[in-house]
């Protein structure tokens, strides 16, 4: 099967709406992806190790990026998963906003759950980082043991549950007037 679709980029830094939750979007099919393709990632080799793809799973998390300038840049449009934590930001900064003028009186977001959301954008948080970080962990596992498929097991269920947070956020995002920012989903 092929890779996610390039991100609809947010620019690391940007703080436009419309970017923010077209990378959010983005995210979470890219989570959905991973989860889809798994089996590709999580591989034991001959030998009893963790295969080397768990670099291809990290990229797709966002692990594995720059931190600054024109590669960060690039390693965004890569994934979207890669500094999601300023995307959310946005979002919840333009639900806070007092009208100053930007959106006039149609302010976006303005009825978002934002005790929910930030519970979910949490959670997400977590998810992204804990797979992640097994991921990496299941490099230095003992080979041949059983730890390398518990490690890939729990990677998988902070996937399964990092879907699921985005699907409700995402749909969170909808039911408070989110609609003219989000792309329709198939």
């Amino acid at each position: 099967s092929s890779s996610p679709l390039p991100a609809s980029a947010r620019t690391p830094g940007s703080t436009d709406i419309r970017e923010a939750v077209a990378q959010i979007q983005d995210a979470a099919e890219a989570l959905r992806h991973l989860r889809e393709t798994w089996d590709r990632y999580a591989v034991v080799d001959s030998e009893g190790r963790a295969g080397s793809s768990t670099d291809g799973a990290r990229r797709i998390l966002g692990g594995i990026a720059p931190q600054s300038g024109t590669a960060a840049i690039e390693a965004a449009r890569a994934t979207p998963l890669y500094r999601i934590d300023g995307a959310f930001g946005v979002v919840r900064r333009v639900a806070i906003l007092e009208g100053n003028g930007e959106f006039g009186t149609n302010r976006p977001f303005a009825d978002l759950d934002l005790l929910r959301y930030n519970e979910l954008v949490e959670d997400i948080l977590y998810e992204i980082q804990k797979a992640d970080g097994d991921c990496y962990s299941v490099l230095f596992a003992s080979k041949g043991s059983k730890q390398i498929s518990g490690i890939f097991a729990e990677a998988k269920a902070q996937i399964d549950q990092g879907v699921a947070n985005f699907d409700e956020l995402i749909d969170l995002l909808r039911q408070a007037g989110g609609d003219q920012f989000m792309r329709t989903t198939k």
